[in-house]
C-alpha cells in the first residue's frame, strides 16, 4: 500500500516514515506543507496528516482534498483530537504520541474501513464515524 505521511515536525515525521517502511508498505514523504501533500497524493491509499502543518492549521482542508481528489483514507495524527473530531473525511485521530503499534493498528483499521468493513478500533485510535466513506 502507498501511504503518505504528512508532518512537519521532523523526528515525528522520520519516526512514522521508518515504521510504515519496516511494515512492507510504500512511504510517500515525509512531506511538511499541504501543498507538498497535494504535489506528491497521487496514487496513494492511505495518508497519516498532521493538524498544524508548516503552512498552517491545514491538515482538516488537506484531508478533505485528499479524499475528494485522490480517493485516500486520511488518519489525523494530532496531539489535539478534538479539533478534528467532526471531519468528514477521516476515519480516524491517532494522538500524539504515537507508536510502532499504534501505527501499525490504524492502517488496518483504515485499510478495513477503505475495505466498506466497519472494525472494531484498536486502543488508542480515536474512531471518526461522520466521515463520507461507504460503509
Amino acid at each position: 500500500m502507498r501511504i503518505l505521511v504528512v508532518e512537519d515536525e521532523f523526528l515525528i515525521a522520520m519516526e512514522t516514515e521508518e515504521t510504515v517502511s519496516s511494515l512492507g508498505h510504500d512511504v510517500v514523504g515525509p512531506v511538511a506543507t499541504s501543498t507538498e501533500a497535494k504535489e506528491m497524493a497521487s496514487g496513494c491509499e492511505l495518508a497519516f496528516v498532521d493538524v498544524r502543518l508548516a503552512d498552517g492549521e491545514t491538515g482538516p482542508a488537506l484531508a478533505d482534498y485528499l479524499f475528494a481528489e485522490h480517493g485516500i483514507t486520511v488518519v489525523f495524527t494530532t496531539g489535539n483530537p478534538d479539533l478534528v473530531m467532526r471531519s468528514g473525511s477521516a476515519v480516524g485521530v491517532l494522538p500524539k504520541p504515537f507508536n510502532e503499534k499504534d501505527i501499525s493498528n490504524a492502517i488496518k483499521y483504515a485499510t478495513a474501513r477503505r475495505n466498506g468493513e466497519n472494525p472494531e478500533p484498536s486502543p488508542g485510535l480515536q474512531p471518526i464515524t461522520a466521515n463520507r466513506l461507504r460503509i
